[in-house]
């Protein structure tokens, strides 16, 4: 019997830990995304800053950034050309400014 509960509690304790995270960022539940390819000196904090002025959406963008594409938790290891999905918020709900 507890070797049949034991996933269970794993999938609700995992479920517990990151749901609260995509319940606030915007960002992991937007629909609408851009493509964006990296160029010399891109990083996840310089697109994040390219879609929002403010520090807070930026640092929710980042990190929404890192999870639709897999990246490393801290957003290491891009490629010049590779192409990452931008989450982006509909355009009168923030203030993105995106320069692709």
């Amino acid at each position: 019997m507890k070797k049949k509960l034991l996933p269970f509690v794993v999938a609700v304790l995992l479920f517990a830990v990151v749901s609260p995270f995509h319940l606030t960022n915007d960002y992991l539940r937007s629909s609408d995304f851009d493509t964006v390819t990296i160029k010399q000196n891109d990083s996840v904090w310089s697109l994040a800053a390219r879609y929002t002025t403010n520090e807070k959406r930026a640092a929710e963008l980042r990190q929404a950034i890192i999870e639709v594409n897999g990246l490393a938790p801290d957003g290491s290891g891009l490629r010049l050309g590779q192409q990452l999905q931008v989450p982006v918020l509909g355009r009168s709900e923030s203030q993105q400014v995106a320069e692709k």
